[in-house]
């Protein structure tokens, strides 16, 4: 009776097994499903520029998952054929101890028991299956080493997948940290804010309208990538090309607001590396045209900005960028302050998916390109900073 009731137990605990009596085709196009419910989104393991470079979209997570080493531990491979239980993909799920960073999904519900089962049996059959004639993926991953779009207001060189809206708000709090309690650290004081909203036609272009309160400035915005880097290391770093208008449409006095002299234009190489998993910096070379539009025949504007960024802890990094004046300053003045420095910038960067939130602090009251390229007001050797955010969200309709 004993032997018999064992065999029971045996044959039920098989029969309600996702693997039982389903062929590898099957599993993976149940995978497939889970991964479209709850991973491949948009700004997620989907798209041209997906999280880790790894996409699990439906005809591409085989190929980015079985016998891949994981970035974050190089020494597992996401999907180790007949071994569910060393391999990453399954790991990152469940929840392990001996993940980096924290479980996936990062947004939505967690995966259920029986959808992790479904992974595991899916790995494990491919252990049983002959994977020697598989086809190699055609594209190379590709690398981000840049969470956001902007560090702080410097551009990087992350893009938004084709048919994808782009949405920002900026924030800056005009009174300094210093304040104290009185201002509440300057968070009671008044603000300057830029909102903006950008649509990608193509994977590798970016066409963006914004607005600031500051001077009334509209912002038109191009920004086109030329190369990404791949993990292989066949392509070393990432490039794209950035132009702007800028049009001060505030009246002060008579002053027509369609003359020349209130459109300034500007423009960006912005080159990114990802050094490591954890960091990646960037150089970006810039030049305005007509930085005061209170001004004549004031000469052209040198800038170099550079930029990084520094994942500490699951989706927690530290962005930092400094944007030196080379050549072509001259007095300006932004909401009463007067440009005296170098732009600084730098803050707490936290990105879930689509989503990417900075609270930063800096010497700048300027949001749009030609605000903060003329300097900020406010001395950072003297410990002198004002407070902001800026907050991304990817959109699609």
């Amino acid at each position: 009776m004993v032997g018999i009731a064992m065999t029971l137990i045996v044959f039920c605990s098989s029969a309600f097994s996702p693997a039982y009596g389903q062929t590898l085709s099957e599993l993976e196009s149940q995978v497939g499903d889970i991964f479209s419910q709850s991973c491949a989104r948009v700004g997620c393991h989907a798209g041209s520029d997906p999280q880790m470079g790894l996409s699990l979209e439906a005809d591409l997570f085989v190929d980015h998952t079985v016998q891949s080493d994981s970035r974050e531990r190089p020494d597992l491979q996401l999907a180790h054929p007949g071994e569910p239980d060393s391999s990453y993909l399954v790991k990152k799920v469940r929840g392990d101890e001996d993940i980096i960073g924290g479980p996936m999904p990062m947004t939505g519900n967690p995966l259920s028991d029986s959808e992790i089962e479904t992974i595991a049996s899916w790995i494990q059959a491919l252990g049983e299956t002959d994977l020697s004639d598989r086809a190699t993926p055609s594209a190379a991953k590709t690398v981000n080493a840049f969470s956001g779009w902007k560090v702080v207001n410097l551009p990087t060189t992350r893009m938004v997948d084709a048919r994808t809206w782009l949405f920002l708000i900026g924030h800056r709090f005009n009174p300094q940290l210093s304040a104290g309690y009185d201002a509440f650290w300057g968070l009671d004081g008044s603000g300057i804010i830029f909102l903006s909203m950008g649509y990608a036609p193509s994977n590798d272009l970016l066409i963006s309208l914004g607005r600031s309160n500051l001077e009334d400035n509209v912002e038109l915005e191009t920004k086109i990538r030329l190369l990404n880097q791949t993990q292989d290391g066949r392509i070393p770093l990432s490039l794209a090309l950035r132009g702007a208008v800028n049009w001060i449409t505030e009246q002060t006095g008579e002053e027509d607001r369609w003359q020349s002299e209130s459109f300034k234009v500007s423009g960006q190489a912005v080159l990114s590396r990802e050094l490591s998993r954890n960091l990646g910096v960037l150089v970006a070379p810039g030049l305005l045209v007509n930085q005061d539009a209170r001004e004549d025949g004031e000469g052209l504007l040198v800038t170099v900005g550079v930029g990084g960024r520094w994942r500490f802890h699951r989706n927690l990094s530290l962005v930092a960028e400094w944007v030196p004046i080379l050549t072509g300053y001259m007095r300006s003045v932004s909401f009463g302050n007067v440009n005296r420095f170098d732009s600084f910038g730098g803050g707490l960067e936290i990105a879930v998916g689509g989503h990417v939130f900075q609270i930063v602090a800096t010497n700048s009251v300027g949001l749009a390109t030609d605000q903060y390229m003329r300097g900020g007001d406010l001395d950072v050797g003297r410990g002198d900073f004002r407070l902001g955010f800026n907050i991304y969200r990817l959109l699609r309709f």
